[in-house]
């Protein structure tokens, strides 16, 4: 049995990996914020999955669970940012704040538990990281500016941590998604309307993604099938960056 962190574990493609990987027996940390999300998976695999409510927003260091962590479960074999959150702006309207809000859950956070996770005492040579980016980190959108900038940030983090960390033979990856059928999207297009979200669907010439279209790309990057695949983004997008 390996173990695995995750975060984002309480929703979309965060909560499907979760159950990817205790439907395969391995021992998995998520991480969220409202457990009542996952009873149902807690339920399930009493023995083998752990949930830790956990703020992203807030400065790790200041987390005692994160000690918890780091000496409670044995070191990890892979870990798996899904934590995000998503804002739609004018630039004009962006503050200090609000663009920090954005930055401290899409990449502070990552940037804080791959300092954290990587070191020697808390994880396997060889094992898996894989952070969730998405494709307007390669991309640009009106009103996604601090969005786009903070998925552009893991593409760069996961280029130079992968390089930095090779020699203890860890792989560090990110993919990018795009539109992906999930609670919060779902959400997204409450909002917006059916023929705003019709036209958003046109853009990807296969229609919109499944979370199981990117729990099984992740799989992959955490098993020892992609064990000489380090420092990439893979874009999963339903040919929408190619149009």
């Amino acid at each position: 049995m390996r173990n695995f962190l995750i975060t984002g574990a309480t929703s979309g493609i965060g909560k499907g990996i979760c159950i990817s990987l205790l439907q395969q027996g391995e021992r998995v940390i998520g991480i969220g914020r409202d457990v009542t999300k996952v009873s149902d998976v807690l339920e399930q695999f009493q023995s083998s999955f752990h949930f830790v409510s956990i703020d992203l927003n807030l400065p790790l260091e200041n987390i005692s669970e994160i000690d918890t962590l780091l000496n409670g479960f044995g070191k990890i074999h892979g870990m798996v940012y899904c934590a995000g959150k998503e804002e739609t702006l004018p630039l004009s309207s962006y503050s200090h704040e609000k663009v920090n809000d954005i930055f401290n859950v899409n990449f502070h956070g990552a940037f804080q538990l791959l300092r954290m996770f990587s070191k020697k005492k808390s994880c396997h040579d060889g094992a898996s990281f894989v952070f969730l980016s998405s494709i307007m980190g390669e991309l640009g959108q009106p009103g996604k500016t601090a969005y786009c900038s903070s998925k552009a940030a893991i593409i760069g983090l996961v280029r130079a941590a992968a390089l930095e960390l090779a020699s203890r033979g860890i792989r560090v990856n990110s993919v990018s998604p795009g539109v992906v059928e999930t609670p919060m999207t779902a959400h997204l297009f409450s909002i917006i309307g059916k023929e705003k979200e019709r036209e958003i669907k046109s853009m990807h010439p296969l229609g919109f993604g499944k979370v199981d279209d990117i729990v099984s790309l992740i799989s992959f990057l955490l098993s020892d099938n992609s064990k000489w695949i380090t420092g990439q983004n893979f874009k999963i997008d339903g040919g929408y960056s190619i149009k």
